[in-house]
């Protein structure tokens, strides 16, 4: 007897079905169509602000610093290297000030999460600013390096 395509769950709703809270929320703030496009400082800071607002106004009772954190990723000029600023809300002047002193190119935020119902566990996300294989790899790498660092 074979079963039709209704009667099959997909790989995708089963591994929806197994998610947390949390797992669905990360997954959601990744989503969406990638608008690659260059970023001043203050736009990134106002990504992050909006992205700290979204990840509060979810209901999960997450606050910040605790339970998720944001940061801001920039690279150098000559894209060698990657690095990331801590968001802190309130704090946007300082913010504004230390990256404004540097020759940088935003390229995304990096925001994690903590997972009360998965033991404590975080996880980790990107959004780009930039659709290119050199920003997307580098931010996928701090990710992958948090994950390492929270285990």
């Amino acid at each position: 007897m074979t079963r039709t395509q209704s009667q099959q769950r997909s790989r995708q709703k089963i591994a929806a079905d197994n998610m947390t809270p949390v797992m669905k929320l990360a997954r959601a703030l990744q989503s969406g169509q990638l608008k690659s496009e260059l970023r001043t400082t203050q736009e990134a800071i106002h990504a992050a602000t909006a992205l700290t607002k979204q990840i509060e106004a979810a209901e999960l009772g997450l606050t910040y610093e605790k339970d998720f954190l944001v940061h801001i990723a920039y690279l150098t000029p000559d894209l060698s290297m990657l690095f990331t600023a801590k968001f802190e809300p309130g704090k946007q002047a300082a913010i504004q000030a230390k990256l404004s002193g540097q020759c940088c190119y935003m390229a995304g935020l990096v925001f994690g999460i903590r997972d009360k119902d998965h033991g404590g566990d975080w996880a980790f996300g990107a959004r780009p600013f930039l659709s290119t294989p050199l920003v997307l790899s580098a931010l996928r790498q701090r990710v992958e390096e948090g994950e390492a660092a929270s285990n």
